[in-house]
């Protein structure tokens, strides 16, 4: 299997990749839960991202050039191997159906009510098996040339809402701390402990994936950490608790004279973008476990078939946005950690019993 993406660009389909439906759906929670001091969360939340990332690069230098689902098949055997593989591709596509369920609320809530989630779910998917079935690189090529157009508009439009600025609503700061990230725990599993699909990617990254991928979860949540600042900032704790989406909230309200209104527009489309990365990560992972794990010969009636199970997913994944937030809170972290600490931990173990093992028999 040769790199095919470089170092940078894994950087930046890190980045985009957690920002994705975060900015969506996580802004108005984390104002809820901390207040004034919610823009510390991603810092402590991001240092406990970091510790796991650095975690799995721990187990993938046991093996080199294999991915997440081609180890449990070295370390444990085809058939219990081939078993958590299979776990790990109904992972990938459960979480494909809450991000296209994020994505058609969003759009049902904001732009086109009457319009059946369906058709979000069909249209977005279609064009993500059509990214994936060009390739790895031109997933990582894609990512680059649209991010620009993403960071510029986004904090150019953020800082044109600045005109409503109160230092005010910050204030008192720093009476939350290392505590209340304990309490919402949710946040370490959604959106940290979701980058586990980012590792199927690592094998084919340029010159290592750890330094990208390291710098893209600190990246990430000073992002993040300066978003949720400014977002307070600009509307206040009990006025962003209260609201849905605040980021769109914030950039709907921006009018400055004739000339600039309505450009809540702008940020809609770096919202659908951002979230459609996430989509092609994990539509590309899912695909990844049938091929590596049945390598079959033709790959578009997979494609197909996955179309049909992740709509039908993000259809019935929960029945409004009040379960969803309740699914969060209490078994997100939990659920994540199945996947995430307790399979490469198992992994890690028996990889050092058998490599003890045959250095005695060696010896």
């Amino acid at each position: 299997m040769k790199p095919m993406i470089s170092r940078f660009q894994f950087y930046l389909l890190t980045i985009n990749y957690i920002l994705g439906t975060t900015l969506f759906v996580l802004i108005g929670r984390l104002v809820v839960q901390a207040g004034q001091d919610a823009w510390l969360m991603p810092l402590w939340a991001g240092s406990f991202g970091i510790l796991v990332g650095l975690f799995w690069i721990f187990l993938f230098r046991y093996y080199p050039g294999k991915s997440l689902v081609q180890i449990p098949l070295e370390a444990w055997g085809r058939y219990l191997g081939t078993l958590v593989s299979v776990l790990y591709f109904l992972y990938f596509c459960i979480l494909a159906g809450w991000v296209l369920r994020n994505l058609s609320d969003f759009l049902n809530g904001t732009i086109m009510p009457e319009t059946p989630k369906t058709v979000f779910h069909v249209m977005f998917l279609l064009v993500a098996f059509y990214t994936v079935a060009q390739g790895t690189e031109a997933i990582g090529r894609l990512n680059q040339i649209i991010t620009p157009f993403l960071f510029f508009p986004f904090w150019f439009v953020l800082l044109l809402a600045m005109v409503n600025w109160d230092w005010g609503r910050l204030q008192p700061a720093f009476h939350s701390g290392l505590g209340t990230i304990l309490q919402y725990h949710s946040f370490l599993g959604f959106p940290y402990m979701e980058t586990i699909a980012l590792t199927i990617l690592f094998p084919l990254v340029k010159q290592g994936a750890t330094r990208p991928f390291l710098l893209g979860l600190m990246t990430t949540s000073v992002s993040l950490s300066m978003t949720l600042f400014m977002i307070i900032g600009l509307l206040g704790v009990e006025r962003a608790s209260q609201l849905t989406f605040p980021v769109y909230t914030t950039v709907q309200e921006i009018s400055i004279g004739e000339v600039i209104v309505n450009i809540h527009s702008i940020i809609s489309i770096i919202l659908l973008i951002l979230i459609f990365i996430k989509l092609l990560v994990l539509v590309y992972g899912a695909s990844e476990t049938l091929r590596q794990v049945f390598r079959p010969k033709t790959r578009w009636p997979h494609f197909l078939g996955l179309t049909i199970l992740l709509s039908a997913t993000a259809l019935s994944i929960y029945e409004n946005p009040i379960q969803n937030e309740e699914w969060d809170e209490k078994y997100t972290f939990i659920y994540d950690s199945f996947f995430v600490l307790l399979i490469p931990f198992l992994l890690l173990v028996t990889t050092w019993v058998k490599r003890t093992f045959e250095k005695r028999k060696g010896g």
